[in-house]
């Protein structure tokens, strides 16, 4: 895989998930410097990695979601949101199969 295509695929979603991350951030260090208690800092903490969570899964979803269906149906589509319930069901059972990832991968190695 091309390094650049690893760096830049998914540029759009970064700049999706920023703004959020980013508030959060701001929000748990202002904590920090007002010497705030651990649990409200522990609290921010859980709500960055709750959310880090959430937006992997939804990229997964979003995958396996544009993987298996018509272009017609992906987001930004006049007739996104239409496929079937079966589908969307089938969707998410693909998705909830995935396993979360407990290590960093390798990262793909380029091929020339």
């Amino acid at each position: 895989m091309d390094k650049d295509e690893r760096n830049e695929h998914f540029k759009e979603f970064a700049h999706l998930h920023y703004p959020e991350l980013s508030q959060l951030f701001f929000t748990m260090y202002a904590r920090i410097s007002e010497l705030r208690p651990i649990e409200e800092i522990d609290a921010i903490e859980l709500e960055i990695k709750t959310l880090i969570a959430q937006r992997a899964y939804d990229l997964v979803r979003h995958a396996m979601y544009c993987n298996h269906i018509n272009s017609s149906y992906w987001p930004g589509s006049p007739n996104f949101g239409q496929a079937s319930p079966m589908y969307e069901h089938d969707t998410t059972a693909r998705t909830n199969d995935v396993p979360d990832l407990t290590a960093w991968p390798e990262p793909p190695t380029t091929v020339e």
